[in-house]
């Protein structure tokens, strides 16, 4: 989508034409798959699909909201963001962004918001943390309360966490924020510690398919894979001073008889640490120009995410 036709769907909804418009891309990860809430490494990529923003400021205390996307309106007072609550529908993450704003108390006047995008929904791209960081970087930039990308990152994971009930990492708001062309972004988790580490495909492409599974993760067994990871934690402490999942090695894992003693921790474990390994050695194999080791690796994460962590 160009800047004319999404100032164009603001215009048709709104009656004149934005004053700003922006882009929020998704995001697909290479290799690194629950590393992120266990203190580990990740390496996703920002793609060129995402969520598009039209925004001029209406004079008002509210912010009206419509989505293309999501075929929906929604008129948020600012002065009742006390009384928000979350309803499960598309503009939770309007008001949870909102909430985080007034935390830092950098609301200022109402907004009219035209949102729409190519993202497929539920395909684990990363929809939600686009719009987010998006709706987030907008209210930061019209507003000129220079909160800054880190922040950002930050607030729209408490979005995800605290208001929506998702208890993800955040891998997903960090790649949307920070992501670069033809870069993808080697992060830590818990340092935020990252490098963006060049994308040299040569004749070799990035192929995204959709399978049409719908992948809810709220509604799914997310939550009770962390809890595993966090099982699997307390057992290896019983050995080792630990702070993260992502701090032990496989040898940690196969030597704690505690861990090896519960079946479902055991398996979450030996995919988050070797996965977290795989995305180290992922890193140099990409910055080196070894695409068919990087390869490799990504077959072997996608082994054990099915076999060891039992989601694919």
């Amino acid at each position: 989508m160009d800047r004319e036709e999404l100032s164009a769907g603001f215009q048709k909804h709104f009656g004149s034409a934005p004053s700003r418009t922006y882009f929020s891309p998704g995001r697909v990860n290479l290799i690194g798959e629950h590393t992120d809430y266990n203190g580990g490494y990740v390496m996703p990529v920002a793609i060129d699909l995402g969520t598009y923003f039209a925004v001029r400021p209406n004079g008002t205390n509210i912010i009206n909201v419509l989505s293309e996307s999501f075929d929906g309106t929604e008129a948020l007072s600012l002065n009742d963001i006390g009384a928000y609550r979350r309803e499960g529908a598309w503009h939770d993450y309007v008001k949870g962004a909102l909430i985080e704003m007034n935390k830092v108390g950098a609301l200022r006047e109402g907004l009219d918001v035209y949102v729409t995008g190519d993202l497929p929904r539920n395909s684990g791209l990363s929809s939600s943390a686009s719009f987010t960081v998006g709706m987030l970087f907008l209210l930061d930039d019209v507003w000129n309360t220079g909160i800054g990308r880190l922040a950002i990152v930050q607030m729209a994971k408490n979005v995800e966490n605290l208001f929506i009930g998702l208890q993800c990492g955040i891998m997903d708001q960090f790649a949307v924020a920070m992501g670069q062309a033809v870069r993808c972004v080697c992060l830590h988790c818990h340092s935020l510690h990252y490098q963006l580490v060049p994308l040299q495909l040569a004749d070799h492409e990035i192929v995204i398919t959709d399978s049409r599974v719908p992948r809810k993760l709220s509604e799914s067994a997310y939550n009770d894979r962390r809890e595993e990871c966090e099982a699997a934690l307390g057992a290896l402490r019983q050995d080792r001073d630990l702070e993260f999942l992502c701090s032990a090695t496989s040898s940690d894992v196969e030597a704690c008889d505690a861990l090896r003693s519960l079946a479902a921790p055991y398996k979450r474990a030996r995919h988050v640490v070797s996965e977290n390994e795989r995305v180290i050695e992922a890193a140099a194999a990409l910055a080196g120009g070894n695409l068919a080791r990087l390869g490799q690796l990504m077959y072997g994460s996608h082994v054990s995410l099915r076999d060891d962590f039992q989601v694919s």
